[in-house]
């Protein structure tokens, strides 16, 4: 009896041993799986957001292009200069800081380390958050780009409360919306319609992809 009760005991004990490595290479494959179509989903996401990128950069390269031509030919009239030279400015600003974002997300290697690639696609957001806020400040300076030295001096009462109006008006709209959009309000409805709007949401949505299959190894782990 003693005999059979310890190979009983035997039996049920590599009956559960034999259950933990079915149910650990049961969970490794799961893992396995979920990691796989997670990392395909977060670099889809990545990849449209770089060739979007990349458009909007080259887009932003002609742009500075074009006024730079425009300034050059117009270098009789200061405020076109003015104006039109600090929007080049905010717009080289801008490309420069696409430019890095790009190589950055050129680094990443999706099969690598996810804690890495996750840094990297904050590091990106957040810059590219702070690059719209700050062009936005450069809204009122298309209120000004058109004025002319005759018009300036014969412009009129009436015709310059106009003016300050309409200028108080973007300066205050684009300050305004520089505060609203900050990542502090991440949270908020502007930024998320914004995100979507722009394409930021695509990296929200990789470093969701990664997070899933963080999770689902410290779960597997903790078995």
């Amino acid at each position: 009896m003693l005999t059979d009760k310890i190979m009983n005991e035997l039996d049920l004990k590599n009956a559960w041993q034999s259950y933990d490595r079915k149910l650990d290479r049961l969970l490794e494959v799961n893992f396995q799986q979920l990691k796989d179509i997670q990392s395909i989903k977060a670099e889809s996401k990545i990849n449209s957001f770089k060739k979007s990128h990349i458009f909007v950069m080259l887009m932003g390269v002609a742009w500075v292009w074009f006024l730079s031509f425009l300034v050059y030919h117009t270098k009789d009239n200061p405020y076109f200069t003015i104006s039109v030279g600090l929007i080049i400015l905010f717009n080289v600003f801008a490309v420069v800081l696409y430019l890095r974002h790009i190589i950055i997300l050129s680094t990443i290697n999706i099969a690598g380390s996810i804690l890495e690639t996750q840094r990297k696609l904050a590091r990106v957001y957040t810059s590219y958050v702070q690059v719209g806020r700050v062009l936005l400040l450069q809204a009122p300076l298309y209120c000004t780009w058109w004025y002319t030295e005759e018009l300036v001096q014969h412009g009129g009462f009436v015709f310059w409360t106009i003016q300050a109006v309409i200028v108080a008006i973007f300066t205050g709209l684009s300050i305004y919306l520089f505060r609203k959009l900050s990542l502090k309000n991440k949270s908020g409805n502007w930024v998320k319609h914004t995100d979507k709007f722009f394409g930021a949401e695509k990296l929200q949505n990789a470093m969701v992809f990664l997070a899933e299959i963080e999770e689902f190894k410290r779960e597997k782990d903790s078995v």
